[in-house]
């Protein structure tokens, strides 16, 4: 986010994760500060967590790379979500205020929820469903995860599935 707004300079922390985008566990934070070590020596965190393994850094490297070199993955990856994204607030579905590679659509009744999530299982659709107390205000989350590696009719088919079900349930959302 620092790069697209063109701030990177003025960031005192980078952190990020290597699990969704880059397929792996983990993740990072990294500062041009004298004071990170005190970070890295204090934080709760950083002391009780093991290092990570040369597999995951290698196939960290390797997803970086791929990125770097096939910058179309990502145009495709925005487009996807975009596409998604729209067909789902189309259907009326609440939604977080943007688009992104992950989707949660929110649905008020938890157990309303289990069905709508078995009925998108039923259509060769999956997605993590989110159950309190881990969700806001008691509600239960679809994540729809998308890739780059998806392909449009896959996006449209999980867009159709959520249609179905939204017919067939429309006051369970």
């Amino acid at each position: 986010m620092a790069e697209e707004a063109g701030v990177e300079d003025s960031v005192d922390f980078i952190v990020g994760t290597f699990s969704k985008s880059l397929g792996a566990i983990g993740g990072f934070c990294t500062s041009n500060h004298p004071e990170f070590d005190l970070l890295r020596y204090a934080s709760r965190a950083y002391i009780f967590t093991a290092s990570s393994s040369p597999s995951i850094i290698a196939s960290t490297r390797m997803a970086l790379k791929i990125l770097r070199s096939q910058p179309e993955l990502k145009h495709r990856l925005w487009n996807h979500a975009h596409l998604l994204y729209q067909r789902l607030k189309d259907l009326g579905l609440s939604l977080g205020p943007t688009p992104g590679p992950i989707i949660a659509v929110c649905c008020e009744n938890p157990l309303k929820t289990l069905e709508i999530w078995r009925g998108l299982l039923d259509h060769g659709i999956y997605v993590n469903m989110v159950l309190p107390p881990a969700t806001p205000d008691g509600r239960a989350l679809l994540r729809c995860s998308l890739s780059s590696l998806h392909t449009r009719e896959q996006v449209e088919k999980i867009g159709d599935a959520f249609a179905s079900l939204k017919a067939k349930h429309p006051n369970d959302w």
